[in-house]
């Protein structure tokens, strides 16, 4: 049995500088090669499990014609954090203050997104919140999902950190790519693209599938 990562310690400094300028340039320009085949022709809505700090949403917001942005997180505390850094995003805006597992609604989206969320649950319920962003997608529209994945420097890092005491995601278990990959195959997706970043420290892969039935 995994212990829960206490997302209220990790929430402390979500502003840091580390995590507005270093970190996060590494995540914005990984969506955009994940994203840069993909366009719309009409203003787009999107989903978030897992909000963050908001300024990836806040550069996808840039990149689309949004419509509607949804963002849903259990931690009060960062959704704060995403309202203050989406304040001047001009689109409607929905902060979800909710267990991903409780959120029912039958709400479609063209792009549903996560980044580093699904692998802190075990099999079965990561599979559950698989569907769930699966079944928030439009017909032909995209899912995006990031998680760590088990290379050397993950490991060696991960290990390290552990020994120091420093180590905070308690219950997160690093995925490989063709484990989400026949996942969301079940779920009627199909692949596009895939890439890595941070590939020297805690490497993380994200995937791009289109909703294809």
């Amino acid at each position: 049995m995994r212990t829960p990562t206490d997302w209220d310690k990790y929430s402390s400094n979500p502003n840091s500088f580390f995590s507005k300028y270093f970190f996060l340039n590494f995540v914005i320009k990984a969506y955009s090669e994940l994203l840069e085949v993909v366009d719309f022709e009409h203003p787009i809505d999107i989903l978030e499990f897992g909000c963050g700090t908001g300024y990836t949403n806040k550069w996808l917001c840039q990149r689309f014609n949004v419509k509607k942005l949804s963002l849903i997180d259990l931690n009060t505390r960062m959704l704060n954090v995403a309202k203050g850094t989406l304040s001047e995003v001009q689109c409607e805006k929905e902060f979800i203050n909710m267990d991903f597992f409780s959120v029912e609604t039958d709400e479609k989206y063209d792009i549903v997104h996560s980044q580093g969320v699904i692998e802190h649950f075990e099999t079965e319920k990561r599979i559950e919140l698989l569907k769930k962003h699966c079944d928030s997608t439009k017909p032909q529209g995209y899912c995006i999902i990031y998680f760590p994945t088990p290379s050397n420097p993950y490991r060696f890092f991960k290990k390290a950190a552990e020994i120091l005491g420093v180590w905070k995601f308690t219950d997160e278990v690093p995925l490989r790519s063709t484990v989400v990959v026949d996942e969301m195959k079940s779920f009627g997706f199909t692949p596009v693209k895939s890439n890595l970043f941070w590939r020297s420290f805690l490497t993380e892969e994200g995937v791009i599938f289109k909703r294809t039935v």
